[in-house]
């Protein structure tokens, strides 16, 4: 069991009754989106690294394009 505040708890249970759906799928779908962001953030964040260090590069949307068709022949 998660402890929230009374006030969260409030928000979730309004929420629940505007959706229509139980107060524990309403969390863990917010729960789910959180880990998700969190971990699209350490991935963008490990990329920004590896550029600053210049182990990456940059290409335009143009570039990348042009790359991909030349791939598919």
């Amino acid at each position: 069991m998660i402890a929230v505040s009374e006030e969260l708890e409030q928000s979730f249970l309004q929420l629940a009754e505007i959706e229509h759906k139980p107060v524990n799928k309403l969390v863990e779908m917010a729960l789910t989106a959180f880990l998700e962001d969190y971990h699209d953030a350490r991935i963008a964040e490990a990329a920004i690294e590896r550029l600053e260090r210049g182990e990456s590069k940059l290409i335009s949307l143009e570039d990348a394009e042009r790359m991909l068709n030349e791939m598919d022949g």
